[in-house]
């Protein structure tokens, strides 16, 4: 089979929203699908990777229309899985591994196969243990697995060799000595530079789409890793995760305008991108159903407002499986007690919306009234106060946010989340300024410091936004999270008792009367008796398993919010983020909502009322700084727009 060039994503079916830009191409809808029991040996997972990545390459490339999907014992995915064949009909053939190989290579899909060492040692998966043991790192299976699309190989290991030639594949390289930065000095020009892939060599997840892709694949580590991400365009998606420190993976890759996706443990990617809005999803199923209009607030005074973001929803694997099913979704979006409280989820939407757009509508049509959703790191990982700061990929920024718009409309979010090196620098605040200049919609950036996430205490900057607005740049002010040793960022009832003593808002509204809190996702608690030591929910509690009792992610907030004081008001992050705009920035706020009015009006001249107290509060407009006269304008604006009709 000739092989294609690298697939320029442009070229890729675009989506019908206007301004949706693709960071992912569309497969073609599959006419047949071969469904595998899953993969439980890893080096058989290479193989089913693999061979899943080549069927999908040649389906991105020609007319081939087979797919292949691995069986995954989780919720979520057989549900999507499910819907996919239900709008679209394909064959479903279910076939054994051998079979598999044997029907692709009667195809010459797969010409043969790679042959690469599997790493054995006890090397934990994405760290580099030991000096000992990362100085015997095994790259060979990343080496094979960059080589598979333009060998048209299966990736296979030493022990399976020879189950592959009985089958009649021969051996087209052997790899085994050959490192990823020998790799990449002597085949780059064959590598995709729209998308990188970072794997552990001893993991085998998302390699299906990589090999599709035609992604150089490295372990995240090193001068090579660097080399790569300078070759890529700006703005690119890292697919996977790789080995080592986090920091250590996602400053370079911030640097040069990459992204991470954490997709390392994805099953079956190249069969859930096929879909996307209206084919057949439809639009209002991947638009979340409970924004909150700046018309249903009040003026607010008497209360100190809180919001809380639980956190790691940048992370793509986790969104598509534990987030709501499987082992660990009773914690999270599948916990029975959800929707009790408002409570913000960060989501990985732009990943989703082209990868996994099943996903996002299960969680859009599930979601309750106090459901409120956030693009959480802007769909992906990366530090916008580092994001393209190597020379040469200083657009990567702008670039993001454009692309970003496009998703932030089709899914109805307006809060964004970001991770910030240092939160409030100037580089920092730039970022945001021309994030915020290129989303009309946006209310405002939810900012956490890496180190640590509740460094800014609650403060507020300002940055200019779309068409002369002022949009917030919140600081976190608390955590819950565990075992930090550190005043804000401790226990449910420690954050309640700090937030019952927090300021009410009245004439002089100030930061000091918004609080937004991080649920750190992976920390555990166990419940404790109301009077009991503030830091007895994580006394004793181990982090590293489920013990008898403990429990994390919702529920946490939830024993947080039951301990908060009368005059402590929970509400969701959007609306958190428009009270703020309203009280702190009210004239720049009302300014933009009576120009909001005013289009809506101009299409509904019999209005005479509402145009009558549109031109009322427009005249207090330049007194707006007093805020008495800012509440009689917000009131009269906010009569008037809701005597129009319901806004489509």
């Amino acid at each position: 089979m000739a092989q294609a060039p690298p697939l320029d994503f442009a070229d890729a079916p675009q989506h019908i929203h206007p301004n949706l830009k693709r960071w992912w191409p569309r497969f073609p809808l599959a006419q047949e699908i071969w469904v595998l029991p899953f993969a439980a040996d890893a080096e058989e997972g290479m193989i089913l990777e693999t061979a899943a990545g080549l069927a999908g390459r040649a389906a991105l490339h020609g007319d081939w229309r087979t797919l292949i999907y691995e069986h995954v014992d989780n919720e979520g995915y057989q549900r999507a899985f499910n819907a996919y064949c239900q709008a679209h009909s394909p064959r479903l053939l279910s076939l054994t591994l051998d079979e598999m190989v044997d029907r692709l290579h009667r195809a010459r899909i797969v010409r043969g196969y790679l042959l690469y060492r599997y790493e054995t040692s006890p090397r934990a998966l994405n760290t580099l243990g030991t000096l000992e043991q990362s100085a015997k790192l095994d790259e060979s299976a990343n080496v094979a697995t960059s080589l598979a699309a333009s060998q048209s190989g299966l990736v296979v290991s030493e022990r399976l060799a020879q189950r592959l030639e009985r089958l009649g594949l021969k051996c087209l390289r052997d790899v085994r000595e050959v490192t990823e930065a020998a790799c990449w000095q002597q085949e780059s020009r064959h590598f995709s530079r729209q998308v990188l892939g970072t794997c552990d060599p001893k993991a085998r997840h998302v390699r299906s789409l990589m090999i599709a892709l035609d992604a150089f694949v490295c372990s995240g580590r090193g001068d090579v890793y660097h080399q790569a991400l300078a070759r890529c365009q700006p703005d690119a998606p890292i697919l996977g995760w790789g080995c080592g420190a986090e920091d250590a993976q996602t400053i370079p890759s911030s640097r040069f305008g990459l992204f991470q996706t954490a997709t390392n443990w994805c099953h079956n990617l190249p069969v859930f991108a096929g879909e996307s809005v209206s084919t057949p999803i439809p639009t209002s199923q991947l638009r979340t159903p409970t924004a909150c209009r700046w018309a249903d607030l009040d003026w607010g005074d008497g209360y100190h407002y809180a919001t809380f973001v639980m956190s790691d929803g940048d992370n793509v694997q986790w969104v598509m499986g534990n987030f709501f099913s499987g082992s660990e979704g009773r914690y999270y979006y599948g916990d029975p007690q959800r929707g009790h409280i408002p409570l913000g989820w960060g989501i990985p939407g732009p990943s989703l919306l082209q990868l996994a757009p099943r996903t996002l509508q299960e969680i859009f049509t599930r979601a309750t009234p106090n459901d409120d959703f956030i693009f959480y790191n802007g769909g992906g990982y990366f530090y916008p106060d580092l994001y393209g700061k190597e020379p040469g990929h200083t657009e990567a920024l702008a670039v993001h946010a454009q692309r970003l718009r496009g998703s932030m409309e089709q899914a109805g979010v307006r809060t964004l989340a970001f991770n910030f090196q240092q939160w409030d620098s100037p580089a920092a605040l730039a970022a945001c300024a021309t994030i915020a200049t290129h989303l009309p919609e946006l209310a405002g950036i939810l900012a956490f410091q890496y180190d640590s996430y509740s460094a800014g205490n609650g403060a507020i900057r300002w940055v200019p936004g779309h068409a002369g607005e002022e949009i917030p740049v919140a600081s976190c002010r608390l955590c819950i999270w565990a075992q930090t040793g550190r005043e804000r960022e401790t226990t449910p009832a420690g954050v309640a008792a700090w937030l019952n003593t927090m300021p009410v808002l009245g004439e002089a509204a100030t930061s000091e009367n918004f609080s937004w809190v991080i649920a750190h996702a992976w920390s555990r608690f166990r419940e404790a008796e109301v009077g009991a030591p503030l830091l007895a929910e994580e006394s004793g509690v181990p982090q590293d398993r489920d013990t008898p009792g403990s429990t994390r992610g919702y529920t946490p907030v939830l024993w947080a919010v039951q301990r908060l004081a009368p005059h402590v008001k929970v509400i969701t992050p959007q609306e958190w983020l428009l009270r703020i705009r309203l009280r702190l920035r009210p004239q720049a706020t009302l300014t933009s909502w009576s120009r909001e009015t005013e289009m809506r009006l101009h299409h509904y001249p019999n209005l005479t009322k509402s145009h009558s107290l549109l031109a009322k509060a427009k005249t207090l407009l330049p007194q707006t700084g007093n805020s008495v006269i800012a509440r009689q304008c917000f009131e009269q604006l906010k009569e008037a727009y809701l005597q129009l009709p319901p806004h489509r």
